[in-house]
C-alpha cells in the first residue's frame, strides 16, 4: 500500500509478482542476493529532493539502474479517529513529511511528528485513535481507515521519481521504460578548476548535463563525490571514450546505469 507499492503497479500491472520490504536497503539487498530480478526504488521528489538512502545506497551497492519513471503523489491525512482535533501525532515515512510541511503547519501545529520507515508500516502497530497517518489514499482505503484530509500536499504538482535497478545493467526490461540518459558517479582530483574540466568534457561533445549534486563521502571528512546525470546512453558507441576522457581529472568514475 506504500507509494512504491503503487509505482511497481503501474509499471508492472499484471507480469510480475511483488515482494514488499520495509525499507529501501532490503529491496538492494535482495536484489544483490538474486532473489527478486528488479526493484522499484524512489528517488527523487521534486518538492522535497533527493531520498538520500536511494542515493547512498546506490553509491554503496553493485547494482545498477534500468529504468526511470514519473508518477504523481497525492497525500491524505486518516486516523482510527473520526476528528481532525483529536490527532496527537503524525506518524509517516520522511519525505510525506516533508512534502505536506504547510499544510501541517495551518491545520495542526501543535501534532508530533514521528518518522517511520514506510508510509505503511506505522498503521500496522499503532491502533490510537489520537494518531493521523500520511499515506496513500488506497492505502487508507485498504486498511479501514477514516479519511480526515484529502490530497494535503503543499504543491499539487507533486512528483515522484522511481528507480529500477537489476544486479546487472541491462537495456530495458519494460515497455514503459525508455532509458535515454545515464547516471555517473565520479570522485575529483581536491585542484582549481577540476570540475570545470570535468564539465568541459562533456560540453565538447555536446552532452547536457539534466541533473549534478554532490554527495559527502564516507571515506574521508569533508569529502565529496558527485553524482551526474548525463543527456546519453551509456549503450552508445562512444560512451567508454567520454569516460576514458575524464579519467585524467576523476580518481574514480562509475556508470550506476541508464534512466
Amino acid at each position: 500500500g506504500t507509494f512504491s507499492w503503487k509505482a511497481a503497479k503501474e509499471i508492472f500491472p499484471n507480469s510480475v509478482s511483488l515482494l514488499p520490504f520495509s525499507n529501501i536497503k532490503e529491496i538492494f539487498k535482495s536484489v544483490a542476493e538474486g532473489n527478486a530480478d528488479l526493484g522499484i526504488i524512489p528517488a527523487e521528489n521534486n518538492i522535497a529532493g533527493l531520498v538520500s538512502e536511494t542515493i547512498h545506497s546506490l553509491v554503496d551497492s553493485p547494482i545498477f539502474t534500468i529504468g526511470s519513471f514519473k508518477t504523481s503523489i497525492h497525500h491524505c491525512l486518516a486516523s482510527r479517529g473520526k476528528r481532525l482535533k483529536d490527532i496527537k501525532i503524525i506518524k509517516t515515512h520522511p519525505q510525506p513529511l516533508s512534502q505536506c510541511k504547510k499544510w501541517l503547519g495551518n491545520n495542526l501545529p501543535a501534532a508530533l511528528k514521528e518518522t517511520t520507515s514506510s508510509t505503511v508500516e506505522p498503521v500496522m502497530r499503532d491502533f490510537s485513535k489520537t494518531t493521523g497517518f500520511i499515506l496513500p489514499l488506497e492505502s487508507a482505503r485498504k486498511f479501514n481507515l477514516n479519511i480526515l484530509a484529502k490530497n494535503i500536499e503543499d504543491s499539487k504538482d507533486n512528483f515522484t521519481r522511481f528507480f529500477v535497478i537489476a544486479n546487472k545493467l541491462k537495456n530495458g526490461a519494460s515497455k514503459k521504460l525508455h532509458s535515454k540518459n545515464t547516471l555517473l558517479l565520479l570522485s575529483i582530483y581536491d585542484q582549481p578548476g577540476a570540475l570545470k574540466n570535468i564539465l568541459n568534457v562533456f560540453a565538447k561533445h555536446g552532452i547536457n548535463l539534466s541533473a549534478i549534486h554532490s554527495i559527502r563521502s564516507y571515506s574521508q571528512p569533508w569529502d565529496y563525490m558527485f553524482f551526474l546525470e548525463i543527456e546519453k546512453s551509456y549503450f552508445s558507441k562512444d560512451f567508454k571514450k567520454i569516460l576514458k576522457e575524464l579519467e585524467k581529472y576523476c580518481p574514480y568514475s562509475r556508470a550506476i546505469g541508464t534512466v
